[in-house]
């Protein structure tokens, strides 16, 4: 089927609340005034809810008979950006923007929600989740935290994400990774304080800093294998309050990115070797600490989102062969529960890039999001 009537008679509908959303983004979890919106809205379609996680939503239709559990999972948060797109109904907050779409991904769900509220011709339970705080502040773990997997048992879940490049009516589907890991570090070097004139009588950090930035971009050339994708990038270095004083200490924190578990462990192992033989070399302390923030997102279930794509844009718009995005997306840790996948759909090849101040969510890919989520709803219940 190509879109479905459903979204499209209603898309001037969908048009509204999602230019409403844009003009009021809230940031992280501090999603108060999102949630009275989703709520009145599932109120108005006759749809029960309940609160979850940290000011997410999660809405429960079931139908006509008992059978599988399927999650779709739609994210609300802003970032703190300052808009420049000049719309009329650009963010009403000074610093404040819906500046990765969540305010499409959040109608697409009320779409959704609305489509359920008149159809019921399935068997089983359909989730709706409304979550918070993807940009960083931990919603899907908060929501994990909360009981999703212990109350429902859940099959199948699936989520997108818009994504400019390509045109509304392409989806694309990865057959395996998807979104990248995300890990952090911390190394605080020590060393000993005194005058920049007297090097001698100090233990100076800046060379033990230096040699372990440059140790660190050896690893990937060759511990890591040419055919797996890593980066690793020394983002921040802190040290030093004066021309003329030698510090104790210097911080330098960096981000690491792979589609790869194992190559996720080698550059964590390695940086530490990294370490601690340039602290032994030069005669400093180096306390050293890596965060893993964030999976990498693996699709389980590819072949149901692309025999449902194929059917609402076409065969010839399914895009399998996309290489994996390095950045990453708390929709991972919900994959580490149950089998779903991830899609991203086109949101215009002249669209500027996610998280700039002039991006703006295309509303045809609603159209294309939840045609293929009510597609999904077809085949797999």
């Amino acid at each position: 089927m190509p879109l479905h009537p459903h979204v499209v008679k209603r898309f001037d509908e969908l048009k509204a609340i999602r230019t409403h959303l844009h003009t009021c983004p809230e940031i992280g979890t501090e999603t108060a005034g999102t949630v009275a919106f989703i709520t009145s809205k599932l109120d108005e379609y006759g749809l029960s809810y309940e609160a979850i996680g940290e000011n997410s939503v999660l809405a429960k239709v079931d139908g006509k008979a008992p059978g599988k559990t399927v999650a779709f999972r739609g994210d609300m948060d802003g970032l703190v950006t300052q808009e420049e797109t000049g719309l009329p109904y650009a963010s009403q907050t000074d610093g404040r923007m819906h500046a990765c779409g969540h305010d499409g991904h959040t109608t697409t769900m009320l779409a959704l929600a609305q489509y359920l509220s008149t159809y019921r011709d399935f068997d089983g339970t359909i989730l709706l989740l409304f979550q918070s705080g993807e940009e960083g502040y931990g919603g899907a773990k908060k929501v994990i935290e909360d009981g999703l997997f212990e109350k429902y048992s859940i099959d199948l879940m699936f989520g997108y994400h818009n994504w400019p490049g390509e045109d509304p009516d392409k989806i694309i589907v990865h057959q395996g990774p998807c979104m990248a890991s995300e890990d952090r570090f911390d190394i605080k070097v020590t060393g000993r304080s005194g005058h920049a004139s007297m090097p001698h009588g100090c233990i100076e950090p800046f060379a033990a800093v230096a040699d372990m930035i440059k140790a660190a971009q050896t690893i990937i050339p060759r511990k890591v294998s040419a055919h797996d994708k890593a980066v690793i990038s020394i983002t921040q270095v802190h040290g030093g309050s004066a021309y003329n004083i030698i510090p104790d200490d210097v911080m330098i924190r960096g981000n690491v990115r792979t589609v790869d578990g194992g190559v996720q462990d080698c550059i964590e192992s390695s940086l530490a070797t990294v370490v601690d033989g340039v602290a032994k070399t030069y005669g400093v302390e180096a306390e050293f600490t890596y965060y893993r923030k964030h999976p990498v997102l693996m699709n389980s279930t590819p072949e149901l989102a692309i025999a449902a794509a194929e059917r609402v844009v076409g065969k010839e718009n399914v895009l399998t062969n996309v290489l994996p995005a390095m950045g990453s997306e708390d929709y991972a840790f919900f994959m580490e529960h149950t089998k779903g996948c991830f899609v991203w759909v086109g949101n215009g090849e002249n669209s500027p890039l996610l998280h700039n101040s002039k991006y703006d969510f295309n509303d045809e890919a609603m159209l294309t999001a939840a045609s293929l989520f009510i597609e999904l709803i077809h085949d797999v219940m």
